[in-house]
């Protein structure tokens, strides 16, 4: 039996090593394989997240970008809407107008062609308001030309009471729907039980439109002073026509093509004394009037947004002193203007001496057919060879108030009589 070998020979060593190293290189790849992969897992979340936030990051970006754009053009925009809104003034819209018309003005001797521009609907055709204020006006600080002292309030045309402008299209009606009354109410009801009915009876009636017109001849080499020709027209075409405007809104008597004023009965309520207070106030003034109208528009259910009386009625009012000791009952003129529970109480020449309107002006409305006109031209009568133009201004509207219990129309002399005390 030949001798047992043990161990391996050089060549065998060599051979093993080999296949060891090759086995131990498949497994380190493997290993490597199988360590990256399970790395990947484990950072695929937080990879997602990365890229979820870089995405994030970016839409924000945008949005941020996009919301100072927005912010910018609302500035732009809101910095327009300040210009613009001079547009409610007329003097304003008139001077824009000829300005636009500059050239046709200029050469209307050489042209002679009419030359026409309409403003458009605006609440406050004269100077800026400040009715919409409530309680005593603003302090006003004195300059070069002024003492210091309390503004008034004031107010340049009865539509700038805060009535609202409604715009009317060509052959449309205007008209007010009424409650003319019913019967039935509505009352609580309990679970399971039937509901109450109520039936109102509803009155449709048409406004008529009516128009307001005038004019007046100028020399036509007016034509080229911009300047001139608005002050002209602002200062007295317009403000004479919107003069008849006030005294329609205020004293119209209705008819079939007059729209009635705010002292007829289709428009207003006469005052009636409450029963509260009928004879049963000492030495009533015309303070004490308003006072007593105001409870009584109360109970009708509307609110006081303004009175407005003649100047005199005003001006004896906030003359009006004690008569022990002469201090003014409202104190000095100068520093405290009277209003009746944070509603204005405004003088205007429109309203008839010893009378008085009281009550919620924003429910009336003013419908305009043709806002206020301008038309130049010279074929009327001898223009063409006298050298004049004819100056045309003019609008159509209407007006109705949505109840007659908005407004409270009364007599300071024989409403303070119904509240004396006997």
């Amino acid at each position: 039996m030949a001798d047992e070998v043990k161990g391996f020979n050089d060549k065998e060593l060599a051979e093993l090593k080999s296949n060891l190293n090759e086995i131990e290189k498949n497994i380190g790849t493997k290993m490597a394989d199988q360590t990256k992969k399970a790395v990947e897992d484990a950072m695929k979340p937080v990879s997602d997240e990365v890229e979820g936030l870089k995405k994030f990051r970016v839409e924000a970006e945008e949005a941020q970008k996009k919301a100072s754009e927005a912010i910018d053009n609302l500035s732009k925009k809101a910095n327009r809407i300040i210009v613009d809104a001079d547009e409610i003034n007329f003097g304003s819209q008139l001077r824009k107008s000829l300005e636009a018309n500059k050239d046709a003005l200029g050469n209307y001797s050489k042209d002679r062609k009419a030359i026409s521009f309409e403003m458009k609907t605006v609440g406050n055709i004269g100077a800026n308001s400040n009715i919409s204020v409530s309680g005593t006006p603003a302090f006003a600080h004195g300059g070069p030309l002024s003492e210091p002292g309390r503004k008034p309030y004031e107010l340049r045309h009865v539509r700038d009471l805060g009535m609202r402008m409604v715009p009317l299209g060509a052959g449309q009606d205007t008209y007010v729907i009424r409650d003319g009354g019913g019967e039935g109410a509505p009352t609580a009801v309990t679970a399971g039980s039937g509901k109450p009915q109520s039936d109102r009876d509803w009155v449709k009636t048409v406004v008529p439109i009516t128009k307001i017109a005038h004019y007046y001849k100028v020399p036509e080499e007016y034509l080229t002073d911009i300047v001139w020709m608005q002050d002209e027209i602002t200062g007295v075409g317009v403000e004479e026509l919107l003069s008849v405007e006030d005294s329609l809104m205020l004293t119209a008597t209705g008819s079939s093509t007059q729209f009635a004023g705010l002292n007829q009965s289709f428009n207003s309520t006469a005052f009636s004394a409450p029963a509260s207070l009928a004879l049963a106030v000492n030495l009533a003034n015309n303070y004490d009037v308003l006072v007593a109208a105001w409870t009584q528009l109360r109970t009708l259910k509307s609110v006081a947004t303004a009175v407005v009386l003649h100047p005199a009625d005003y001006a004896a009012m906030i003359l009006a002193k004690e008569a022990s000791t002469g201090a003014y009952l409202f104190g000095a003129p100068n520093q405290t203007i009277p209003n009746l529970f944070g509603a204005p109480i405004v003088p205007h020449t429109a309203v008839t001496s010893d009378k008085y309107f009281l009550g919620d002006f924003s429910k009336v409305r003013v419908g305009v057919r043709a806002g206020l006109s301008v038309r130049i031209f010279d074929q009327d009568q001898d223009d063409a060879i006298k050298n004049l133009v004819t100056i045309v201004i003019e609008e159509r509207i209407t007006m109705a108030a949505d109840r007659a219990d908005r407004i409270i129309y009364g007599d300071f002399s024989s409403d303070a009589a119904a509240l004396e005390t006997a």
